[in-house]
């Protein structure tokens, strides 16, 4: 099974590159092997401190604690991704050790504020581990906490008096002091309180992992002025700063928790019999698995953005964002992961002496700290709601006319052999949205079906004399050759706009293959028409009783001298109709095992002995087809790589197909009529409707990061692998929640058919519902999907 570990080896922004995260990672493995066990942890629950000085102390010696000060102030400025990797490894061995809220949340209150010489006294002494330093900043239970500040600071000559009481301060015994946030003068400040000072009280409250958080009562605690550790702005800004950057931090402590937790019930799967057979062959329980490991993935996807943002030194608010995304998705991924492995370890996952308990204990204290899952989307909504808004400049209906960068008069055109990966995202996304909104036809917008070839061939010749016809393929071949990046900042355009999708299998599917796997002559001789639109394809590979059993079929291909005769039939087949040529998989050797002797061949629809058939789908479209081959001869240079080893090659197409049907861009469109609807309805800023909008954005967003993630992969001509499974699972059931949650929100309109006036904007409230069935079941259904997931990346039993 892979693990994030790969992902967070990545170069961060704060100068550390793969190798030294790398080595990063291993040093704290080896750490955690020497100085952590469960008998060490359950050994110092209820205790105080709660940790280890020792090993705090040796801590500081590996350089953890000063990771994110800069070396001016004792540490080694490496940034977040470091930290990321370190937090991880440590929370897989539960080590008790305040990491996060002293060497990340307390720094970083120091760290921003603008008293130097407060900052060259403590935080040297802080990344040397001869410190120990909490942050007071919260005062109920909520969360984050920067401004509702109710504890007072009054200037009495040079001294400055404290009143108040915070609640939730970790580390909660054992500190030097207590950074604390306060009013004075009607401004937000920070100061230094040494834990000695005259008139603090501390009462420790127990969590459910054995460590504590502390009430601090401040009576008339007296300080010197000189302890002010910022005022006004500034002290707003270093606090929101450190609390963004401890969020991220504990988010990564969350995923080296549920990751650990995840590969302990996996294991205990393997081993576990019951009626005879491990309890991982069942099924049931494989596919609860697996929509676990899901889980986990997205976690990914949200950490590196949150990493990747923190280390770019963005904006408060992209920060903000990023963070709460990434404590969302990580505080009930491991709520659930570790709640669900208590389950399927059965009752030994209740006792205290199994340690899959240790992980769900530390899962509750760290998903609610600093604000749990459901108060992070009701940030990312707050933070939102303004910029979401529909508008029909926003949100343009097909009836709007040219948007604004057109109306504006701001097209631009670069030529063909721009360098579009030069560019800034914003030049590039400016570029694409004026030629769309200029040039698309506003007959074809917002097309919820499959666009027929007879209404979209115009459109699709245009994109071929422009050169943008197959935005991912490589420059050399006639693509635009974007990154991961550049290209869903395309398709984002796409959907904002409601381009239909064209039939575009040989542009998704076929191009690419024969870059990888085609004679040089079948390139010269396919991959310009496909680029020209000459040669429409589809895809032949589903037969009756032969669907996601792909490997049972039975069309079959016989060499005869320089031929080869094709006899069978496919069936499901998108758009055949409007096709000049197929590519699809035959049996070529009926004695080998069934992977075995399955060849790839392409096919000229044209050839004599082929009948299409199409089939009305339940919405009333004619998309689907069932093909029909008697004696169809097809020259033997149409064979894709080796006889009989076409198994592999439809593997590869399949891993293409995944991504395909894994792009964020379908979700696009019931996203956009959600925010239309909801205005209409008078709902946008309702408590319940957000919560669900945000909940499904956020899904979105995380769909949009492992698109990213695997579109990289394919990019750079490695195969995906079986873990995209889980990208076209994901994407299609965020899809089918998101039609659902526009059909209740539609009310009685919900069951109307075709579209529907909102106000000033049509909706198709059902045609993103019809998609859904196809969707879920097409290139393998889910369940089959889950079947791969469970097998070939978890490795659970038969």
């Amino acid at each position: 099974m892979s693990t994030a570990l790969d992902h967070a080896a990545r170069p961060g922004a704060g100068g550390t590159d793969a190798d030294e995260l790398r080595m990063l990672r291993d040093s704290a493995i080896a750490f955690c092997a020497r100085e952590s066990s469960p008998a060490r942890v359950r050994g110092l629950r209820g205790t105080r401190p709660g940790f280890d000085s020792a090993v705090w102390k040796k801590m500081a010696d590996q350089g953890w604690l000063g990771i994110l000060s800069p070396e001016s102030f004792g540490g080694s400025g490496l940034g977040c991704a470091a930290m990321r990797v370190v937090a991880e490894e440590l929370a897989r061995a539960l080590v008790p050790e305040p990491l996060a809220a002293c060497a990340v949340l307390a720094r970083g209150a120091l760290l921003y504020g603008d008293n130097n010489a407060l900052r060259q006294t403590l935080l040297p002494k802080l990344a040397a581990g001869d410190l120990m330093a909490s942050l007071a900043c919260q005062e109920a239970a909520g969360g984050i906490v920067i401004d509702n500040v109710a504890t007072t600071a009054r200037r009495e000559g040079s001294s400055v008096v404290l009143n108040g009481t915070k609640r939730f301060v970790t580390p909660a015994a054992g500190v030097d002091g207590y950074i604390v946030s306060a009013r004075e003068d009607a401004e937000l400040a920070l100061y230094w309180v040494p834990a000695a000072a005259t008139g603090i009280e501390s009462s420790l409250e127990p969590r459910a992992d054995g460590t504590f958080s502390a009430t601090v009562r401040l009576n008339d605690v007296r300080i010197d002025v000189a302890n002010r550790i910022a005022h006004g702005a500034v002290a707003h800004d270093a606090l929101a700063r450190a609390l963004d950057e401890a969020i991220v931090i504990a988010s990564a402590e969350l995923f080296g928790v549920m990751d650990r937790a995840l590969a302990s019930m996996l294991e205990y799967m393997k081993t576990r019999v019951q009626f005879g057979k491990p309890i991982g062959s069942f099924q049931a329980l494989q596919h609860r698995a697996v929509d676990l490991y899901i889980q986990k993935e997205l976690a990914v996807g949200a950490l590196d953005d949150a990493v990747r943002v923190l280390d770019g030194g963005a904006d408060a608010r992209p920060r903000s964002l990023a963070a709460s995304r990434a404590k969302s998705r990580c505080a009930d991924a491991a709520l659930l992961i570790t709640r669900e492995a208590i389950k399927l370890h059965g009752a030994i996952g209740f006792a205290d002496e199994c340690d899959i308990g240790l992980y769900f204990q530390r899962a509750l204290v760290l998903a609610a700290w600093l604000g749990n899952g459901a108060l992070h989307r009701r940030r990312f909504s707050a933070l939102t709601i303004d910029d979401v808004i529909p508008t029909p400049a926003k949100s343009p209906s097909r009836a709007a006319g040219a948007g604004l960068a057109a109306a504006a008069g701001t097209v631009r055109e670069s030529p063909p052999d721009a360098d579009w990966n030069a560019m800034s995202d914003e030049e590039f996304r400016s570029e694409v949205r004026a030629y769309f909104e200029t040039n698309y036809p506003q007959e074809l917008r917002y097309l919820n079906r499959r666009a027929r070839w007879s209404e979209t061939r115009d459109w699709a010749l245009r994109m071929s004399a422009k050169g943008w016809i197959a935005p991912a393929w490589p420059r050399e071949h006639g693509g635009m050759g974007l990154s991961p990046g550049k290209l869903l900042i395309y398709m984002e355009e796409q959907e904002r706009w409601g381009v239909a999708r064209a039939p575009d299998q040989g542009i998704l599917l076929l191009g690419p293959l024969l870059i990888r796997y085609g004679t040089e002559e079948q390139k010269r001789k396919y991959l310009p028409a496909i680029i020209s639109c000459e040669h429409v394809w589809c895809q032949g590979y589903s037969e009756p009783n032969s669907g996601s059993d792909l490997a049972s079929l039975r069309t079959e291909a016989v060499a005869d001298g320089d031929e080869f005769v094709i006899n069978g039939s496919k069936i499901w087949t998108t758009l055949a109709h409007d096709a000049t040529h197929m590519f699809l998989l035959v049996r070529t050797d009926k004695s080998a095992k069934r992977q075995e002797g399955i060849s790839f061949f392409l096919l000229d629809l044209k050839t004599p002995g082929v009948r299409i058939r199409p089939i009305r789908n339940i919405e009333g479209h004619e998309e689907l087809c069932e093909e029909f081959f008697e004696n169809v001869r097809i020259p033997k240079g149409n064979l894709v790589g080796e006889l009989n080893r076409g198994w592999p090659i439809a593997k590869t197409l399949l891993g293409f197909e995944r991504l395909n049907h894994g792009c964020p861009r379908r979700a696009q469109y019931p996203m956009q009529k959600l925010e239309i609807v909801a205005r209409q309805r008078g709902v946008w800023n309702d408590a319940e409707f957000q919560s669900k909008y945000v909940k499904l954005r956020l899904d979105v967003d995380d769909l949009a990061a492992a698109y990213a993630r695997y579109a990289d992969i394919v990019r750079s001509g490695r195969n995906p692998g079986p873990d995209i499974s889980f990208l076209k699972i994901w994407a299609t059931e965020t899809f089918q929640r998101l039609a659902e949650l526009l059909i209740e929100l539609a009310g009685d309109a919900g069951c109307l058919r075709g579209e529907i006036d909102f106000g000033a904007e049509l909706v198709d409230v059902l045609g993103p519902y019809y998609i859904v069935f196809p969707a879920t079941i097409a290139s393998g259904s889910n369940e089959i999907q889950r079947n791969i997931l469970a097998k070939r990346v978890l490795n659970l039993p038969s």
